[in-house]
C-alpha cells in the first residue's frame, strides 16, 4: 500500500485526463477511494474552461487537481459526479458549478450537507471568481482557477451587488403595487388598565371584560369599513380607507361607550378611552393585519394626547375630511411634532 502514496506524489498538480478515470488509491475493501469521471467535453470557443485543486482534506488527497466541465461540474460522491469523493460527509449530489454567460455559479444540491464559498454557507446560487474556496460540509476545500477568464472576485461582487439591487427595485415594486395605500389610522386606548385590573380580584372578570372591550371597538371599526390591526395590551389600533370613516368609527365607539360598561363590563370600574387619528401613505397588509408606517404611530401620540374619553386628529386628517367637522386646535404639537385637532364629538 506504501507503493500508492508514492503514485499520488506522482500526480500533485497533474490533471487526470484518462477517460475513463482510476481510483486514487483503491478502495479498500467495502469502501471506495476518491475518483473523478474525466470524459472529455467540448469547450465552446472563447469560454475558459478552469480547475479545482483539494488545498484542504485529507493527505491523501492533498493537492489532487479536478478539470471543470462544460456546461456543468457536478461534485458529491454518487456516480454521476465529475469530482467524485466518499468522505460520508459529502452527499452523493453535493454541489455543482454551472456555466451561467461568461462565467460560472456555485449552486449547492445537498439537503443534509453544507457548501461553503469562501467560508459562507451557500443557499441560492453564487458567481464563482478565480481564486475562490468551495469547502464540502467539514472534509474538503477546493480552491477554483479561472485561467483567462478575466474573472475577478471583485467583479463578482459588484455583479452581485447590482442582482440584489435589482432585485430590491423590484421588491419596492411590488411592496407599493400591492401594499402601500393612503389611509387613516385610528387607535384606540384604554385608560388607566392598571388600576382597573388592580381593583378587581377575579382575573376571570378581567379576561372576559377586556376581551368584550376588543370586541365592541372591533364592531365599531367593522361598521364604517375599518380594518382592526394586530394589536397589544388593551390598545386597538385599526386603518380606514378615508378619513370620514375613521372619524365616524371613533365618534361611535366613544358615543357607545356607556351602554357597554353598563351592559357588557363585568369591572368594578368602566372603561375609559381616549382616541387619536392621523392620515397619510402608509405600508398596510390588510389581509393579516399588520401595517410599518410612522403614520400609525402618528396616531398613537395623538391619542396620548386627547382628553379622556375625547378624540385628537392630526391637521393631516382635517385637510382630507369631506366636509368640516367641529374642531379646537390643541396647544403645542405631540412628541412626534404632529400639529393636532380636538374634535367635538357631540357635533
Amino acid at each position: 500500500m506504501a507503493k500508492w502514496s508514492d503514485r499520488f506524489r506522482q500526480l500533485v498538480g497533474r490533471e487526470r485526463d484518462a477517460d475513463p478515470a482510476p481510483q486514487w488509491p483503491p478502495a479498500p475493501a467495502g469502501r471506495a477511494g476518491p475518483s473523478l469521471t474525466t470524459t472529455q467535453v467540448a469547450i465552446p470557443a472563447g469560454l475558459a474552461a478552469g480547475h479545482l485543486t483539494v488545498v484542504e482534506g485529507p493527505p491523501d488527497l492533498m493537492g489532487l487537481r479536478f478539470r471543470m466541465h462544460e456546461p456543468e461540474t457536478r461534485i458529491g460522491r454518487g456516480e454521476e459526479a465529475h469530482v467524485r469523493f466518499h468522505q460520508a460527509s459529502i452527499s452523493r449530489d453535493h454541489a455543482a458549478l454551472r456555466r451561467e454567460g461568461a462565467g460560472f455559479v456555485l449552486v449547492h444540491r445537498s439537503r443534509t450537507n453544507a457548501t461553503y464559498l469562501n467560508h459562507a454557507p451557500v443557499s441560492d446560487p453564487q458567481p464563482l471568481a478565480d481564486g475562490d474556496e468551495i469547502r464540502l460540509a467539514g472534509e474538503v476545500v477546493l480552491r477554483l482557477s479561472l485561467p483567462g477568464s478575466g474573472a475577478s472576485r471583485a467583479e463578482a461582487r459588484e455583479g452581485s451587488l447590482r442582482q440584489a439591487m435589482e432585485e430590491r427595485v423590484q421588491l419596492d415594486d411590488r411592496i407599493e403595487a400591492d401594499f402601500v395605500r393612503d389611509g387613516s389610522f385610528l387607535d384606540v386606548d384604554v385608560v388607566d388598565s392598571y388600576g382597573m385590573k388592580a381593583d378587581e380580584p377575579s382575573p376571570d372578570r378581567i379576561v372576559v371584560s377586556f376581551e368584550r372591550f376588543r370586541s365592541y371597538v372591533a364592531r365599531g371599526v367593522e361598521v364604517q369599513g375599518g380594518r382592526v390591526l394586530n394589536s397589544n395590551g388593551d390598545e386597538v389600533m385599526a386603518f380606514f380607507e378615508t378619513a370620514d370613516s375613521a372619524v365616524a368609527s371613533a365618534r361611535g365607539i366613544l358615543h357607545g361607550l356607556e351602554s357597554f360598561n353598563g351592559a357588557e363590563n363585568l369591572l368594578q370600574r368602566p372603561f375609559r378611552v381616549r382616541t387619536g387619528i392621523h392620515t397619510g401613505r402608509s405600508a398596510v397588509d390588510l389581509v393579516n393585519g399588520v401595517a410599518y408606517s410612522p403614520v400609525l404611530d402618528g396616531a398613537g401620540h395623538l391619542q396620548k394626547a386627547a382628553p379622556v374619553g375625547g378624540l385628537m386628529i392630526s391637521e393631516e386628517t382635517v385637510r382630507v375630511l369631506s366636509r368640516p367637522i367641529a374642531t379646537e386646535k390643541a396647544e403645542g404639537v405631540t412628541k412626534a411634532g404632529i400639529a393636532g385637532f380636538v374634535v367635538d364629538i357631540e357635533s
